[in-house]
């Protein structure tokens, strides 16, 4: 199943206004690369889906979109890129000037609903995205015994 397209498809990215003050629908092209397996694509969502620390409009479709790229299996050249995306996502920040944003809170849902696929992950080798879902699992995952024994384990 390709459920990260189907995640993509589903958005509106019309109605969805960028951190670039764009329409979101230019995201598309750019997560479809991601879903392709092209290094940087992800990367390149600072500016969009966040910028700096700040969680920008397109965040929890964007989060929703990297999330099921787990579910369907990351290409290895993308590991480290969800992950570090994924945490750009759990660290982000509400911008103070949005009252009715909930873009931190709908991301957090979204890889809190995803939990036992970042524990799938644990285990791999990769410093980097291990690094990185070290710290994603600090922030989202609630059951400290449950978290240190697969730190123990991994």
């Amino acid at each position: 199943m390709d459920l990260a397209r189907m995640e993509l498809a589903r958005q509106d990215w019309d109605s969805i206004t960028c951190g670039c003050k764009q329409p979101a629908r230019h995201l598309v092209e750019l997560l479809e690369s991601a879903i392709d397996g092209r290094p940087g694509a992800l990367r390149a969502l600072d500016g969009h889906a966040f910028i700096q620390s700040i969680l920008m409009p397109p965040a929890p479709a964007v989060c929703s979109v990297v999330m099921a790229m787990l579910v369907d299996g990351v290409h290895p050249s993308q590991r480290e890129e969800a992950m570090w995306a994924i945490l750009w996502f759990a660290a982000g920040e509400e911008d103070g000037d949005s009252v009715d944003s909930g873009y931190y809170w709908r991301c957090f849902e979204t890889i809190r609903d995803g939990l036992w696929l970042l524990y799938r992950e644990f285990p791999n080798p990769e410093e980097r995205a291990h690094a990185h879902l070290d710290d994603i699992l600090d922030i989202v995952e609630w059951d400290a015994p449950r978290l240190a024994h697969y730190r123990a384990r991994g």
